[in-house]
């Protein structure tokens, strides 16, 4: 498999592909909804998901920092 997603590992498995982000999520990001990693069935799905995630990640990185100030 030769695609390359910014921010993940994607890789093919026997039964579709994997994608694991390349940076550890804050407990606070997992809480509301990012993923470590997804799995899709081509390599269109891959990509959606994994720019999905990316943005979501950063939408929620932003909260906690907004959370955070007094």
């Amino acid at each position: 498999m030769s695609m390359t997603v910014p921010g993940w590992h994607c890789q093919a498995l026997e039964h579709g592909l994997v994608a694991q982000r390349l940076v550890r999520l804050t407990d606070y990001q997992r809480l509301n909804g990012c993923l470590p990693e997804v799995t899709a069935a081509d390599e269109d799905e891959l990509w959606i998901l994994c720019d999905a995630q990316t943005r979501l990640a950063e939408r929620v990185a932003v909260a906690e920092t907004a959370r955070k100030l007094p």
